[in-house]
């Protein structure tokens, strides 16, 4: 859990191992350090003045010879405000280019058709790209949401929907038959409709359809979004699914 945690804010294995080592035997020289921390002798100044730059580790010299100690651990807390004021700094300047990298994303050279958004990541990405295409009174619809996926993303897409509904972002959803638990939830919650499909006509997929946008979503196994922008293929998708709502179930 440690380890992970430490993952999380930016050092890797060897820096974690040899930062441990330090905890546990105190100011050492490289030799006790690399026996400790099961490192390759060659790569221990290496990870030694890594951690020196990050701040975690010091060292002074007594006769000649360099003594390592690893600093207070309340470092770490200082180490990550510096990293995010870094990040701070960084988002400003993007914040800058962003002007630019959006006139070349909109100009003619760069128009994508279709898009594929894979993994969870990639899952709640594509989720996070409607709230940004739709607006105050903007409608997406979805149609077919199966069970498996709102047993493994329902926080998520419970929360997603919150936002929704404070950006003025209606939505019309017709579950899976087997979707009432969560599709009761959804009934309660303004700018949403719910009803239900037929169990004949149920799939394993879903579809979302909103401006001249249609993705068909399939969470089994690794989750994979095939997005489609086409202004032809959103009417013929938002027909079915007229369709599909006419004949479903409250």
């Amino acid at each position: 859990m440690y380890e992970e945690l430490l993952e999380d804010i930016g050092m890797t294995k060897s820096e974690i191992s040899v930062y441990f080592a330090l905890l546990d035997i105190g100011p050492s020289t490289t030799g006790p350090i690399i026996k400790r921390a099961g490192i390759a002798s060659g790569k221990a100044y290496i990870i030694l003045d890594k951690l020196i730059l990050k701040g975690l580790v010091t060292y002074v010299i007594k006769s000649g010879v360099k003594y390592y100690q690893a600093k207070d651990p309340e470092r770490l807390i200082d180490y990550i405000r510096e990293k995010e004021d870094e990040l701070k700094e960084k988002e400003k300047k993007l914040l800058s280019i962003i002007p630019f990298l959006k006139n070349k994303y909109n100009s003619a050279k760069y128009k994508p058709i279709a898009e594929i958004y894979e993994g969870v990541k990639g899952f709640k990405t594509f989720y996070e790209f409607i709230l940004k295409r739709l607006e105050r009174g903007d409608e997406v619809d979805v149609m077919g949401a199966p069970k498996i996926a709102m047993e493994r993303f329902e926080a998520y897409i419970y929360n997603w929907n919150k936002k929704r509904i404070k950006l003025g972002i209606k939505m019309r959803i017709i579950y899976n038959h087997d979707c009432k638990e969560f599709g009761k939830k959804r009934e309660k919650m303004r700018l949403t409709k719910v009803r239900y499909m037929k169990k004949n006509l149920e799939t394993p997929t879903w579809t979302n359809i909103f401006k001249d946008y249609v993705a068909i979503i399939n969470v089994h196994g690794n989750p994979v979004c095939f997005l489609i922008k086409n202004d032809e293929a959103a009417k013929s998708y938002r027909n079915y699914f007229e369709f599909i709502w006419k004949n479903s179930e409250k």
